[in-house]
């Protein structure tokens, strides 16, 4: 069998495992509070729009005026439901200047801010991941041969295309992602604000996570990662990994986190050239690397974990709309936005950092 056609198997078969995983998982109802909260500041939203029809000079001001009540009124429901006062990081530019601690394993990072349903809904069994640009778009990516890129009030902004299905997504820079085509053995690079495909890197061998470290590129082969410099399109170190093909991965300058479909989250050290792993409560899922290099981890129940920034140590988070998540697809984190986006199905929820 060639190798286009194995690799086509193979996917189809990523994908099918991935759709029964995500059936296994009960359906659960959303929060009826939050809700109702909801579809009140919906309902007003939708009464100052036809009060505001004919006062076009006032009407913007007017919505993102709601738009900042609305947020605050999340806040507050998530911190009077916590019964905690809010730990966020005040407008006093002093303290937003001061370097970060590093978190708490397990501690409430993220308050949810919003939730939208994407316009293009595909039928395909396929990887769906969402995550938010340096510029504070959303890009999602689906069975479809493309890129959706979405304001964060749900509003469609356009749509790149692709030269087949893609597998995974990450941010290069203020204007760019790279998407991994394992079809097509190679990396497409994507500029947001044009909305084009602006070059492809092709690749020796197929490749299916990727993730952007210090401005490199980090993919994920069978039995190996390449760090690609998305200017050249060299590869400028490979990394033996053993008998293992990665799923997805997320990093820093310490080191690299991967997964293979098991309990285990793996983790390489730059320092010493070594591969650790932490056996995780459920099948893992997907990852995200935070601000402070210790990383989030989707399993498959339901369960969201913390894990420390060496891989050794973790434990679970409890913020609400993590944990009450039906079928999550993907997580992604944007250090520059500072905010976390959630793909459950056709949903995308986007959470702000305290």
């Amino acid at each position: 069998m060639d190798e286009p056609l194995c690799t086509k198997y193979f996917i189809d078969l990523l994908d099918v495992h991935k759709q029964l995983d995500q059936i296994a998982i009960t359906v659960q109802e959303l929060n009826s509070s939050f809700q109702a909260l909801s579809t009140t500041v919906h309902g007003l939203n939708t009464s100052l729009q036809g009060i505001g029809w004919n006062m076009h000079g006032s009407f913007q001001g007017v919505n993102t005026t709601l738009q900042e009540i609305q947020t605050s009124m999340n806040k507050l429901l998530y911190y009077a439901e916590k019964g905690v006062t809010c730990t966020c990081q005040r407008e006093n530019p002093d303290i937003q200047r001061q370097e970060r601690k590093p978190y708490k394993l397990g501690q409430d990072i993220f308050y949810q801010h919003l939730q939208f349903t994407t316009e293009n809904t595909s039928r395909k069994l396929s990887f769906r991941k969402a995550l938010i640009t340096n510029d504070g778009h959303v890009a999602y990516i689906q069975g479809n041969s493309s890129v959706e890129i979405y304001n964060t009030d749900g509003s469609l902004v356009g749509t790149i295309q692709l030269q087949s299905q893609p597998f995974d997504i990450t941010v290069v820079n203020n204007s760019t992602v790279a998407v991994t085509m394992p079809v097509c053995n190679s990396i497409d690079i994507c500029d947001i604000n044009n909305k084009q495909r602006v070059k492809s890197i092709q690749l020796s061998t197929v490749c299916f996570p990727i993730t952007t470290i210090n401005n490199k590129l980090v993919v994920g082969c069978w039995r190996r990662l390449l760090i690609i410099d998305p200017q050249t399109e060299k590869v400028e170190k490979t990394i033996d990994i053993g008998d293992y093909f990665p799923i997805t991965l997320c990093g820093s300058g310490d080191g690299i986190f991967y997964i293979d479909y098991s309990h285990y989250l793996y983790h390489y050290s730059h320092s010493n050239n070594k591969i650790s792993k932490v056996n995780l409560p459920s099948y893992v899922c997907d990852i995200t690397i935070l601000q402070d290099g210790s990383v989030y981890v989707i399993c498959k129940d339901r369960s969201v974990q913390h894990v420390s920034s060496d891989g050794k140590t973790y434990k679970q988070v409890t913020i609400k709309g993590l944990r009450t998540s039906r079928r999550i697809h993907g997580i992604n984190y944007n250090l520059v936005q500072k905010k976390l986006a959630i793909t459950d199905g056709d949903s995308i929820t986007v959470f702000n950092e305290c």
